[in-house]
């Protein structure tokens, strides 16, 4: 019966290492950012895009297939001193989607005023949570969007994404 048991365990092993990666989990790394005081993680195969606008700075993330988008910035020159409900504001016009109903959320101590629901850019329907907060002095936007079915679909990852933004403070 042992012999069975570790046969069986063998072929589970081993059927599990030919899997393709796009089946397991996919392995999150952490991004540590002192310009926003801010840490967070992603999954490691998601391409970076750092932005800057006359009035944020921004580091965005995107899904190997591009369905999925992380968007973390932070008001800068003039627009530093909005407050979170107006960089909230802000941050939906950028994307054109809707602020819809606000409520606050605590992610690891940052108190953000969040919004979320669906909006369509570009002839592309999306669902969007987008959250700002002062934070260590700065004024922070985190917005995520994808099709409602990759949004259904990966909420799981997306959601232990959200969960992960805490303070950086570095060395």
């Amino acid at each position: 019966v042992f012999v069975m048991k570790l046969t069986a365990f063998r072929w589970v092993l081993l059927l599990l290492l030919l899997l393709p990666r796009a089946g397991r989990a996919q392995q999150l790394e952490w991004v540590r950012n002192p310009q926003y005081r801010l840490q967070y993680q992603v999954p490691s195969n998601w391409q970076q895009l750092r932005q800057a606008t006359d009035t944020t700075l921004a580091l965005t993330h995107l899904s190997p297939d591009k369905t999925l988008l992380l968007y973390i910035g932070k008001m800068h020159g003039a627009a530093a001193r909005m407050t979170p409900a107006q960089a909230l504001f802000h941050l939906t016009e950028q994307f054109g989607v809707p602020v819809n109903k606000q409520y606050a959320t605590t992610y690891n101590g940052i108190k953000f005023i969040e919004t979320t629901g669906v909006g369509t850019i570009q002839g592309q329907r999306l669902r969007y949570d987008a959250m700002a907060a002062t934070h260590q002095g700065h004024v922070l936007l985190i917005y995520v969007s994808a099709p409602p079915d990759a949004f259904f679909t990966h909420e799981a990852l997306l959601t232990s994404i959200l969960h992960s933004m805490a303070p950086y403070r570095g060395k």
